[in-house]
């Protein structure tokens, strides 16, 4: 048994050894077709490098001749526009002595012409004779008709002068029915000469009426500048005056602040004193109105109920400041709302909020009186004109 198991190890042994060396054998086999192969795309690599180095100094010669090959191209094409240009200029010398022959072959075509047709014209002489001799006939016939024509027109230039002499004769007539008519209508036109010259004047006497009508509003505001003086500024043209609403109210409020009361007993006191208490002031002014004016943020409404309210706090405020004159405030001052009606526009045509929301106190002229003049002046003119 323990034979049998050592001749078992020693041929396991033996077949292990074996193996190995079949191993090494390929091994060495294996590394050497790598050295081979190592060595074969070594020499297959120069051989490759060799090759590109004599394909790169064959390229290089091949761009040198190609520079060269190119310089005489260049030279080639000069040398070929320059004979082009040669060519060109001898086509051009060609064509003109072409012209110029046939010109000279035209010339002497002409003059060739020219001499056969005055040999002609020498041989032909006599009968160009004959044929002048029948037109002279015929001019001779032409000129006796002629002659009969001119027999008739002077007939009948004779019986247009008759004609003309009778027709002058109606025109005299005709003339003379005209001269009447022009005289009648040169007094038609001095009557309606005379007639406007009247509507002129009466023009004239209604403008100087209707410019003393507006007078009288104008001395009215010069006497109240005068009056009042510098200290207190109304407008030059309608001589109202104007209160800033942030002056005298709060925003959206009508109770007029403490500070505005005293600045409307200075200034709105003394300008209804001057209309109301002066005597020659008094008897053309015909109604003092206040105005409260706002601008548009908000209904129309609401507006025109707040700036109803403002003018009738100022107005109370009139009251009473000054008792003593409640009759003549009854009689004469009256106060509106306007809302924003009449806002106040900035130099672009933009409404300006801060200045629409203002107080204004405007004055009405008398003019009853005047204006009464005026229309029984135009009636009595109708009348007139009328009959």
């Amino acid at each position: 048994m323990l034979e049998q198991e050592e001749s078992e190890s020693q041929n396991f042994w033996i077949s292990y050894a074996d193996l190995m060396a079949g191993l090494l054998f390929v091994f060495i086999l294996v590394v050497g077709a790598i050295v081979v192969k190592t060595l074969l795309m070594q020499s297959d690599l120069e051989t490759i490098r060799v090759d590109l180095e004599k394909e790169k100094s064959a390229l290089e010669m091949s761009e040198t001749e190609l520079s060269e090959k190119k310089k005489k191209l260049r030279t080639i094409v000069k040398a070929l526009q320059a004979s082009r240009q040669e060519n060109i200029e001898l086509s051009l010398l060609i064509s003109r002595f072409k012209n110029e022959t046939l010109d000279l072959k035209n010339e002497i075509n002409a003059l060739t012409f020219s001499m056969a047709k005055q040999a002609s014209a020498l041989t032909l002489s006599s009968k160009e004779m004959q044929l002048l001799k029948a037109l002279l006939l015929e001019n001779e016939e032409e000129a006796n008709t002629l002659r009969q024509r001119a027999t008739k027109l002077n007939e009948e230039i004779r019986n247009s002068k008759k004609e003309a002499i009778a027709q002058h004769e109606l025109d005299s007539n005709f003339i003379k029915i005209k001269d009447e008519e022009i005289a009648q209508l040169e007094k038609a036109l001095l009557l309606k000469n005379r007639a406007y010259q009247q509507v002129v004047e009466d023009l004239d006497i209604t403008k100087l009426k209707i410019k003393n009508l507006t007078g009288i509003k104008i001395a009215v505001v010069q006497r109240l500048k005068q009056k009042l003086g510098n200290s207190i500024e109304i407008d030059p043209k309608t001589g109202s005056l104007r209160f800033n609403s942030n002056i005298l109210f709060n925003q959206g409020k009508a109770e007029l602040k403490p500070s505005a009361k005293k600045e409307l007993s200075r200034i709105l006191g003394r300008y209804i004193d001057v209309l109301l208490n002066d005597p020659k002031m008094r008897r053309y002014v015909e109604l003092i109105t206040i105005e409260g004016h706002t601008n548009s943020d908000g209904s129309y409404i609401y507006n025109l109920n707040l700036s109803q309210q403002r003018a009738l706090a100022v107005m109370s405020f009139l009251y009473q400041q000054y008792p003593k004159d409640t009759e003549l405030f009854k009689k004469y001052l009256s106060a509106s709302g306007r809302s924003y009606a009449e806002p106040i526009l900035n130099a672009q045509g933009k409404e300006d909020k801060d200045a629409s929301r203002r107080i204004e106190i405007k004055f009405r002229i008398k003019s009853e009186d005047a204006v009464k003049e005026l229309v029984n002046y135009l009636n009595t003119k109708d009348k007139t004109n009328a009959k």
